[in-house]
Formats: C-alpha cells, structure tokens, sequence
C-alpha cells in the first residue's frame, strides 16, 4: 500500500509541474515577435549565488529570426511577452534588460555570455529549443546545455543538470562575450 501512495504523489507532483506551463494564443504569440537588427547571437544568462559563486539557473537568450528568451523551467513571466512552453516572445532590449534585473538582487547576479552566430546557427538553436519544449522544475541546466551542445560549435558544453557548468564551459568557446548585471534591491525589479 505504501508504494501505491508513493506512486500517486510522484504523480501528483510531475502533473503540478506541467500545470504550469501554459502557452498563450499562437496568434499572440505571432503578434509579440520581435525582430532585432543585431547580428545573430546566442547568449547564455546564469542565475548566480555570491554566497560561494555557483550558478543556479540558466536561460537563453536567442537573436535568430526573431528574437526569443529560452527560459526552462523558469519563473519569469511579463504580461507584454507571449509564451509557449518555456520560450518566451518579444524580447525587445528593454525586456532583456528587465529579465537580467528581474533575476540580480541582492545575493545574486547574472553572468551574460554572447556568441555571435550565423543566421542558420542562430535558427537551429530557435527551433531546438522548440523542440525540447516544457522543461520540469530542476532541470533547466540539462535542457539549455541539451540546446546549445546541439550546435557543433558548443559541442564543448556538457549535458548537465549544473548551470555553473555551462557557464565554465561557454567561457571556454572562442569570441564569447562576457558580461554581468548586479543590483541591490531585495525585492522585485520593475520594467521602466
């Protein structure tokens, strides 16, 4: 009786996961596109704790087509974007810029590694990262390492549950810019 009850609460708790996953309209979705005149890039945003410096969520932030914020597993939302699965749409620079300040309070900031792409680089990380779709709690390093080990280029990046690990190996890949965001508020940032 005790591993029915077991059972039953596993899957109680992957449904609640799932539940909150939902994706807006496809028409929305359409609508939000924005497209950037940038060259194509990839750019790694990990979530880190000062307290010993060690990652702990990853996003992507992907200038193909248009351009996208790949957040797995994430909790980021904004009203102004839409959203399918974890792939976030409209990501004007003032929304990049929100998500980074969204993310650094105090106790934590973001570390922004850019690589420039081609265009077909750039597409296939976008529809990777489609592909993967919905991503369960605890597993955004393994789904953004999975979209960026994808690309020969990052076949350096190991598949992993630990963002710092990503990051340690995005510093490794010729032309990456580095950048990074601190704040000090303890409370939520607000999009100006």
């Amino acid at each position: 009786m005790k591993l029915k009850n077991l059972i039953v609460i596993l899957m109680m708790t992957v449904l609640a996961a799932c539940a909150d996953h939902e994706n807006d309209d496809p028409v929305m979705v359409a609508a939000k596109a924005y497209v950037s005149d940038e060259p194509p890039y990839v750019e790694l945003l990990t979530m880190v704790n000062e307290s010993g410096d060690f990652g702990e969520h990853s996003g992507i932030l992907i200038n193909a087509s248009q351009t996208v914020l790949y957040d797995p597993a994430g909790s980021f939302r904004y009203p102004e974007l839409a959203r399918a699965r974890d792939i976030h749409y409209g990501m004007s620079p003032r929304m990049v810029d929100y998500y980074k300040r969204y993310h650094a309070r105090f106790g934590y900031y973001v570390v922004s590694q850019r690589v420039y792409l081609t265009a077909e680089e750039a597409e296939f990380l976008f529809q990777k990262a489609n592909e993967i779709g919905t991503t369960g709690q605890l597993r955004c390093g393994l789904s953004a390492s999975s979209v960026l080990n994808a690309l020969p280029r990052f076949s350096g990046v190991p598949t992993t549950y630990w963002p710092g690990k990503i990051m340690e190996a995005m510093a490794e890949i010729p032309g990456v810019e580095t950048g990074y965001t601190y704040e000090r508020d303890v409370g939520q940032n607000y999009v100006n």
